[in-house]
């Protein structure tokens, strides 16, 4: 116990710089918003290689398993890129550039879950990209590094989501309340529509992130709420958050032209 004392005393000053150095980056991380972007892109690429050391040794003796799945994801992203046919298109050009990249790390337990890939802005990742699978939709890139991306789970409270009950064509806003990883509230959906439970929720398309269509959940439980005028809608999710392995980056080629229009 002495010695451990004696090593402080010794090392004294040198503890006491590393405290003042993290406190400042703490206050420049939480008080400046450039600071906040490029710390943030920092440390994805510093979290990225350490998880990326780690997911390497447990990928070592999955790989049979990991591969066979990455064949059938593969063969859904191709039929899913036939989809983007020249009939359902204007120009092959409006078509987003879809990026496959692997999962090294990623939460479920938090109120705000992120989730960091093996892949960056050298791999022609940037921010604001939508993220899917073979299951539906896994959440949006909101900070990039060279080799490394972090996403914003969908299982995030802050985040909302367009979507549409596919067989009513009817929009509203898909959110997670924070509790089981499976399932998400769906809103805004007029008590006057004839919804089923088992009625199929997809993306609605009225966003920069997702292209219409993609498969998110099904309708699992609903209450109309007399007050308000609206349902209150419990969607069941197809993906498995515990055990995500290939997601695919969707970078929509036009965001880039629409936002223009916009600011403008």
């Amino acid at each position: 116990m002495q010695s451990i004392i004696n090593s402080i005393i010794k090392y004294r000053n040198l503890i006491i710089y590393f405290f003042l150095l993290l406190f400042s980056f703490n206050n420049l991380y939480n008080n400046s918003g450039i600071h906040y972007t490029k710390l943030g892109n920092i440390s994805t690429g510093i979290a990225g290689y350490s998880a990326n050391q780690i997911n390497n040794i447990k990928s070592y003796f999955n790989l049979i398993t990991e591969n066979k799945l990455l064949k059938e994801e593969n063969l859904i992203l191709k039929r899913k890129k036939l989809s983007y046919s020249p009939n359902k298109m204007e120009s092959k050009n409006s078509a987003p550039n879809i990026i496959s990249a692997n999962v090294i790390k990623n939460t479920i337990n938090k109120r705000r879950n992120f989730i960091l890939i093996d892949k960056g802005s050298k791999d022609g990742i940037i921010t604001d990209s939508g993220v899917i699978n073979s299951s539906g939709i896994i959440g949006i890139i909101n900070n990039v590094s060279p080799d490394y991306s972090s996403i914003i789970s969908i299982l995030n409270t802050d985040l909302k989501i367009n979507v549409m009950i596919k067989r009513l064509s009817t929009i509203g806003s898909l959110y997670w309340d924070g509790y089981s990883p499976s399932k998400m509230i769906l809103s805004d959906i007029p008590s006057s529509n004839q919804i089923k439970l088992g009625d199929t929720i997809v993306t609605g398309g009225m966003s920069f992130y997702f292209p219409k269509g993609i498969p998110i959940g099904t309708i699992s439980n609903y209450e109309t709420n007399l007050t308000e005028g609206y349902f209150d809608i419990e969607v069941s999710i197809f993906n498995n958050f515990s055990s995500l392995n290939n997601v695919y980056v969707i970078d929509n080629l036009d965001n880039e032209q629409i936002n223009k229009l916009i600011n403008n």
